[in-house]
């Protein structure tokens, strides 16, 4: 008899917790294929019941998947590709709080206690330590997203002691009353002008492509940061340029991009008072990343194979997991 066929395209999984997947598969009566090839991993997935992997060319016409995992938080390249399907789709989101978190205090602070000009005056060779500086302590800030990301950030800031912390989410909770206070995305426009810090760890969805346009970027104060780890999409980053290059707001660090990687003649990659990073907030370069991805799959696999619902299954109509209150 022929065993059901569970397909992994994730190279950064390391021998031990391949051979963890395997052995909890095989228990259950599937055979385990990794690939690192691409080609190889989309030729496998014709006949794969499961497949966990980020590429949505995984996904194809007529083929057997009855559920995807993809080891990523965003999902919106994988909508397309199974809505009317039946195809369940899962994502990871919840393992990457702890890294992007910490990406994000680190742009925070370094925009904040002028780093980028610390650097060139280091290259320059210039004693010069009266840069004026701002601060977290007393700053108000405004987490657009309070899911996994925005909550972890979130306790972490909350040790500098900021004067205010708001959660703006869809849903008006306060999950585990992280912060001061909550709003709707309605009451967007009302919040930033009472923002020194923004962050934004939003998903690409319907309701977010755009969000921060170039009216709501100026109702903010003119001396304010912005910080997006989530989605490129989500703030038109060409009117935060010019925003930028006029001199107004604190300053702002991007680590998503509308289009990415960026063209080398982009010129984001020289705007004053803005940090670039290459999307590395997130990724899959600290262990613990990995680590969480694979024990959320684990969690759900079980589930699918004793017929319980996937903890980790996303609405294809809305983008978000069920349940989320970003």
């Amino acid at each position: 008899m022929n065993k059901r066929k569970l397909v992994i395209s994730f190279p950064p999984l390391n021998e031990e917790q391949r051979k963890y997947i395997d052995e909890l598969a095989a228990g259950y009566g599937f055979e385990t294929i990794f690939c690192n090839d691409r080609a190889e991993a989309v030729k496998e997935a014709e006949k794969a019941e499961i497949v966990f992997g980020f590429d949505s060319n995984l996904v194809r016409p007529g083929s057997s998947i009855k559920w995807v995992c993809t080891p990523s938080a965003g999902v919106d390249h994988f909508l397309d590709k199974v809505r009317g399907t039946g195809i369940m789709l899962t994502s990871s989101s919840g393992a990457y709080g702890v890294t992007i978190a910490e990406h994000i205090v680190m742009m925070i602070l370094e925009v904040m206690r002028r780093r980028p000009e610390y650097i060139k005056l280091k290259e320059d060779r210039i004693w010069e330590n009266q840069l004026p500086v701002r601060s977290l302590y007393g700053a108000r800030v405004t987490f657009v997203g309070t899911g996994d990301i925005g909550n972890e950030a979130a306790m972490r800031i909350r040790g500098f002691k900021p004067a205010c912390m708001t959660g703006i989410n869809r849903r008006g909770s306060n999950p585990e009353n992280i912060y001061d206070r909550i709003a709707s995305l309605h009451e967007i426009d009302e919040i930033l002008p009472e923002t020194d810090v923004l962050i934004l760890s939003l998903p690409s969805t319907p309701d977010t492509i755009g969000l921060l346009n170039e009216d709501r970027i100026r109702l903010l104060p003119e001396d304010a940061y912005i910080v997006n780890v989530g989605r490129g999409n989500v703030l038109d980053e060409k009117a935060l340029e010019r925003i930028l290059r006029e001199g107004s707001l604190g300053g702002a660090a991007l680590d998503v991009f509308e289009k990415e990687p960026l063209d080398k003649d982009n010129t984001l990659w020289d705007c004053p008072r803005l940090i670039l990073t290459t999307h590395a907030a997130g990724n899959w370069t600290l262990p613990h990343t990995v680590e969480k991805i694979v024990s959320l799959f684990a969690e759900d696999f079980v589930n699918y194979c004793e017929n319980r619902p996937l903890k980790q299954i996303v609405d294809l109509e809305s983008g978000y997991n069920r349940g989320t209150v970003l």
